[in-house]
Formats: C-alpha cells, sequence, structure tokens
C-alpha cells in the first residue's frame, strides 16, 4: 500500500479555505465555486506537494525556495520517515482492514470523532469512503504564504511541520497536548496544514478547500470569513481526488467540544451529527472520554448513525455496546490500561477477551504502542 502512498510523499500544511463539489450535506456553491476552485487548486496542490516533500511541478517561487532551503534534504527526511512506518505498521493496517473490515457501497461516509488531524489512519482503514467527517479541539488554521515569507522562515517552517508528526508515526496517534502546541499560529498554524501533508502522501490531488460552519438549525453553510459567523461550529471542507481525477472524496474537520457542556452551547452541531448518513465510525486513543456520562451524548449519536464502529478500548466502553444489536469482533490482546488512564476499570471486556474467538492483531496501534498489548473491537450493527 505505502509503495503508492511513498511516491506522492508528503508532509504538509495547507489553509482551511476551499470549496467542493456539492454533495447531500454541503449546498453547492454553483458558478462562483467553480470560477475559484481552478486557481485554489493549481497554488494550494503544489504549495502542498511542496511541504509534502513531493513533486509540485515547475512553481518558479518553490524552486527559488527548494534551492535556497535545501528542500531536497527534506523531502528524502520525510520519505524516509513514511516508509519506516509503512514497513512497521501502515502496510499491516491495510492488509488487515482489506481482509476484515466490511466496506459496503451503500456507507459512503467515515464518522471519526476525536480524530484531530489524523487523515492518515482513517484513510488507511477507508480509502474509498465519499466524506470524511473529523472532530477535533485543535484550531483549523491556514496554509502558509510561501512565497512572501523569507527563506529562513519557510526552513523553520518545515522543521515545525516535521516535529508535530513524531507522535503519529511513533505512536499511531496525536497526543492532544502536545498538539496545543505545536498547532499554534506561530509554528504550524493549524491541522489544514496536517491534513494536507497526508492528503498528498497518501496520493491524491487538493481540488479545493472551503470555510464551512454549522448554524444552530444544524444546517452546513460555506463562507469566505469566519468574522462574521456566530453561534456556529466552525470547519473546513477539503474536496480531493485520485491522481487520476476520477474520484472525488471530501474531508471535513470540525473544530469543537463535543462533551455534553459543549453540544448544550452548540445544539445545532449535534443535529448536523444526527442527520448523517449511516456511517462507518473509527475511534482511536479517545482518552476514555465516553466510558463517562460527560459524554454521554456523542456515545449515543455515534451508536445511532453507525453501521460499524471500529475502535481500540479507549473509545465507548463495552459495557454500552447492546449485545443482542451489534456483532462484536475483538482483536488483539486487552490490558487494564495503566498510568494516567490507570482509573478505567472493564472486566467485561477483560473477561470477553478470554474466551474463544479473538483473532491476532500483526500491529501496534493506540496507547499501548509500545508492547503487543494492543487492541481493536469491531462492531457491526444486526
Amino acid at each position: 500500500m505505502f509503495n503508492s502512498i511513498k511516491s506522492t510523499a508528503v508532509l504538509l500544511i495547507l489553509p482551511a479555505i476551499l470549496a467542493f463539489k456539492s454533495s447531500p450535506e454541503v449546498p453547492s456553491t454553483g458558478n462562483k465555486e467553480n470560477a475559484n476552485s481552478s486557481q485554489n487548486h493549481l497554488f494550494s496542490d503544489e504549495e502542498a506537494s511542496f511541504l509534502a516533500g513531493m513533486n509540485y511541478g515547475q512553481n518558479s517561487c518553490l524552486s527559488r525556495l527548494d534551492s535556497t532551503i535545501n528542500w531536497k534534504r527534506y523531502s528524502s527526511g520525510l520519505d524516509s520517515l513514511f516508509t519506516r512506518a509503512d514497513s512497521l505498521r501502515l502496510f499491516k493496517m491495510k492488509i488487515w482492514a482489506d481482509s476484515e473490515l466490511i466496506r459496503s457501497d451503500d456507507r459512503k461516509v467515515v464518522f471519526y470523532p476525536f480524530s484531530g488531524p489524523d487523515f492518515l489512519n482513517a484513510h488507511l482503514f477507508y480509502p474509498d469512503a465519499e466524506q470524511y467527517i473529523m472532530i477535533g479541539l485543535e484550531p483549523i488554521g491556514n496554509l502558509p504564504e510561501l512565497c512572501s515569507m523569507p527563506a529562513d522562515s519557510v526552513k523553520s517552517y518545515l522543521n515545525s511541520l516535521n516535529y508535530s508528526m513524531r507522535d503519529i508515526f511513533k505512536r499511531s496517534y496525536f497526543i492532544t497536548a502536545k498538539m496545543d502546541q505545536d498547532l499554534r499560529k506561530t509554528k504550524v498554524n493549524g491541522t489544514v496544514p496536517l491534513i494536507s501533508l497526508f492528503i498528498k502522501r497518501t496520493g491524491h490531488q487538493i481540488e479545493s478547500m472551503q470555510r464551512v460552519y454549522v448554524d444552530s438549525t444544524g444546517t452546513l453553510k460555506e463562507t469566505d470569513n469566519f468574522k462574521n459567523v456566530k453561534n456556529a461550529v466552525l470547519g473546513v471542507k477539503i474536496n480531493i481526488s485520485s491522481e487520476d481525477h476520477k474520484k472525488l472524496q471530501s474531508i471535513f474537520y470540525f473544530r469543537t467540544d463535543i462533551s455534553d457542556k459543549g453540544f448544550a452551547r452548540t445544539k445545532g452541531f449535534k443535529k448536523y451529527l444526527a442527520s448523517l448518513p449511516e456511517s462507518n465510525a473509527y475511534l482511536k486513543a479517545a482518552s476514555y472520554l465516553m466510558h463517562s456520562d460527560d459524554f454521554k451524548i456523542i456515545r449515543n449519536t455515534i451508536f445511532d448513525v453507525s453501521r460499524t464502529i471500529l475502535q481500540d478500548d479507549s473509545g465507548i466502553a463495552y459495557k454500552y455496546f447492546d449485545k443482542t444489536k451489534w456483532d462484536i469482533r475483538l482483536y488483539g490482546k486487552y490490558f487494564k490500561p495503566k498510568d494516567e488512564f490507570a482509573y478505567i476499570n472493564e472486566p467485561d471486556l477483560d473477561k470477553a477477551y478470554k474466551q474463544p474467538g479473538v483473532k491476532p492483531l500483526s500491529y501496534s496501534v493506540g496507547y499501548n504502542w509500545r508492547t503487543d498489548h494492543s487492541n481493536l473491537l469491531y462492531s457491526v450493527k444486526k
């Protein structure tokens, strides 16, 4: 799998402003969008490629930076990161997903709460989805204006971008506290650059970007500027295509608090999520938040809109799965969490893992990445 990802290897950063072909969730922007999307695509995709350490075409500005900041060394370093990740984890994940996950044509949406900028893993498990709905607390941000930046600033930015990915390669997940530091405006500036990086590294073209928001009625709308948007959940929509431009996919990233208290302030977003088509939910390194009743709404929303749920044990507690409604398949090994999550106790999940039928897991994932104690639960609605 990652031969293709390696060939399009990319680490990058993109602005949170692009436009997308109309879908059931997003209204069409008509001629105005079409008029702007070409220009956005030509510039943004080239810059994303540059940030990803990939072939960026004939852009003279980027070529000048290339010769000034030793971009080839940066590119080679990214290639090495992705190649190593491929050999240790990503290729094994792809093989496992191809054999174990149900990928039905009638489920076009991947629902990924607590995602941060992790498009990489969502795409690896579900490469053919039409839409990826990602939610996190991290800022949306923008792509840097490389051509107006001094060479030293560009070099510093690339170093910051590279550094921000250290945990996704080492552990398979981003650490929220580190993201709070790494994605500040003075460093990487939001999730858009990292999402864009993964878009390029997974072999895609960026067709457009568009700022979006969900208003108090649960309606998703597009905007050119967030300044006048009130009482709404802000986000970005990125349209991408395969290299042959034959398949269009959309990535939505929303920045919002999805605790019960957060939903009390953004009731329209609850309506929006409830209206999603039947989805494949994905949960990883979710800090065991949905084990408590402080996150009851998002937990129930996942159950309501999902046809399948793929998660490690940090997602929804095993006791909340109604075994009469869900067919549950277990993989790997379960051990009671330690350190900061030592308060978590799931005797019922521990008991289930001691029953026959648990399948092995050939790669590490989640908080137990240092050991062979990784686990996944895959549930399919009956």
